[in-house]
């Protein structure tokens, strides 16, 4: 069985994945190309290299050299150190070649956001504004649902939100856990059990810190009330004293 190959690239990129749609994953195939190109030193010259990241990911572009420069212009354009995803080729394949629903787009949408902020982490805790912030390709998570793509704003509500985790749980083999927690664990190699347990885990030890905080809190106040001299009061003198 051959290894998995995946078009890396910026999550930047994401915020075109509903207008642009084909033309996202052109943009996607260019810089992921000339990326990868960048690692090579087989040719003479950088579109040589390109050439050759073609072969690797066994592919024939039509017109190569528009590729190279999109690629080239992408990546100039985007801060090396903005986050980036992996997708891997068969489902790049699958959504570029076949008719897709907005729902699919939005699922596809969702899962690199929660790849790129999981990483290389077997886990991670999120919460929906972090979630429809990537997904709408910013780094970091939004304040105002406003401020999302208008795209991205018809799936910001809870009954869209629940579906498409439902969905990525079903076809995409996400895992997730948020029983009494302020947002929700999400995994793609844990099982719910592991996850589960790492999710309580990190629960009980935040309440221990918390609680050992508070007691830290409290014998500071009450060492401080003990070390301020106390005002003494005058000794009651009897009525009957003269």
């Amino acid at each position: 069985m051959s290894e998995a190959k995946y078009f890396n690239f910026p999550v930047k990129l994401l915020e075109g994945i509903f207008y642009l749609q084909k033309g996202f994953f052109d943009e996607v195939l260019s810089y992921a190309l000339y990326s990868h190109s960048l690692k090579l030193e087989l040719g003479e010259s950088d579109f040589d290299n390109f050439k050759a990241a073609e072969k690797y990911f066994n592919i024939k572009l039509g017109n190569d050299r528009q590729s190279y420069k999109q690629g080239k212009e992408l990546f100039d354009s985007i801060p090396a150190d903005s986050p980036k995803v992996g997708l891997n080729t068969s489902i790049f394949w699958d959504f570029y070649k076949n008719h897709k629903t907005d729902f699919d787009i939005a699922c596809l949408a969702a899962f690199l956001a929660i790849k790129s902020i999981i990483g290389t982490k077997p886990y991670c805790k999120m919460n929906n504004a972090y979630l429809w912030a990537r997904m709408s390709g910013n780094s970091k998570a939004m304040k105002e649902v406003s401020e999302l793509s208008d795209d991205v704003k018809r799936y910001a509500n809870e009954y869209q939100t629940v579906k498409i985790k439902n969905a990525l749980r079903e076809d995409w083999n996400l895992v997730t856990y948020s029983r009494y927690t302020r947002g929700f664990y999400v995994s793609f190699t844990l099982k719910l059990p592991e996850l589960i347990m790492e999710a309580e885990k990190r629960r009980k030890s935040t309440k221990e810190k918390q609680y050992r905080q508070h007691e830290s809190e409290i014998v500071k106040q009450v060492l401080q009330e003990l070390s301020t001299p106390q005002k003494k009061e005058d000794p009651i003198k009897d009525e009957y004293d003269f």
